[in-house]
């Protein structure tokens, strides 16, 4: 999905359901963090492309869930940027949900076959006795990433990690959504005028430092990536880089003491113990899953 489209889509879901306009632009600033994960890594092209981190390090619940206990509206904004994305086809790679941890798996079992002159598909077997002992039930073919970005384009055949959708980026879908998105938030700033001027004074007080700041931040950091993708210099995209960085800081120093009324109604010894359970359970279900050698297909 385009950069508006989820600026727009957040912010309106969010004004719907808070009638906030500070709430609103807090997660409208959230929206643009998921995309940090693209050019705005400081790894090389090569290990970018290899390790297709893009949908997958900043779009996943674990990076979610952190998020949401620095601010539950930039963790929403941020949530509902990878929803969006996850309706996306292979040939923008969705979003790998459960990353870092399906990079574990490393192998699918089967993969798809080309199709014959009937226009059938079928599954072939790649391993009778794989190695590993997990396994995802079927590989994702480098051939559904022909179209997609250079940045994007699989290199080999790795396992069906990640979540597709049927709409692509840039068609129809995509530009609807940011016209319906943008025009139910004009709507709804029209009808609710109570919003429409907590949002005037919201501008005319200092209270909107600490988000503006962590905004400037975030476009420097993605004008760096643009110089990166580029191939500019690398003194220029580092210095976007670095004053990004802190502006991004500078705003988590002035947000504290709460840049949200919300509070996290879970204390922290029941964060902890879920933590604890949660992994072991999952370790459990490992365990006995690939007990006696069995092989398991996730």
């Amino acid at each position: 999905m385009n950069l508006g489209t989820h600026i727009f889509f957040a912010g309106v879901v969010t004004a719907i359901f808070t009638g906030n306009p500070y709430f609103t632009l807090l997660a409208g600033i959230g929206s643009f963090i998921p995309d940090l994960d693209r050019e705005y890594l400081l790894v090389s092209p090569k290990a970018f492309c290899e390790e297709q981190f893009h949908r997958a390090l900043f779009h996943n619940l674990l990076f979610l869930s952190g998020l949401f206990f620095v601010n539950v509206w930039l963790a929403l904004g941020a949530f509902l940027h990878s929803f969006l994305d996850s309706f996306t086809t292979e040939k923008d790679k969705g979003v790998e949900w459960l990353f870092p941890f399906s990079r574990l798996v490393k192998r699918g079992r089967y993969t798809l076959a080309a199709k014959s002159k009937d226009g059938a598909c079928k599954l072939e077997l790649v391993d009778q006795n794989p190695p590993d002992r997990v396994c995802f039930i079927n590989e994702d073919s480098p051939e559904t990433t022909q179209l997609s970005d250079p940045d994007l384009k699989e290199s080999r055949a790795v396992p069906w990690r990640r979540t597709y959708g049927p709409a692509a980026n840039g068609q129809m879908f995509d530009r609807w959504l940011a016209l319906a998105s943008f025009s139910m938030l004009i709507l709804y700033a029209v009808l609710n005028p109570g919003f429409a001027m907590a949002g005037k004074n919201l501008i005319l007080s200092t209270r909107i430092i600490p988000p503006m700041s962590l905004l400037t931040g975030i476009v420097l950091v993605y004008l760096g990536g643009w110089l990166k993708k580029n191939n500019r210099n690398r003194k220029g995209y580092l210095t976007f880089f670095v004053v990004g960085g802190f502006f991004i800081i500078s705003s988590a120093v002035l947000s504290v003491g709460g840049v949200s009324s919300y509070v996290f109604p879970l204390g922290p010894a029941f964060v902890a113990a879920a933590c604890v359970i949660l992994f072991v359970e999952g370790l459990f279900v490992w365990r006995v899953s690939t007990r006696g050698g069995r092989k398991a297909m996730v």
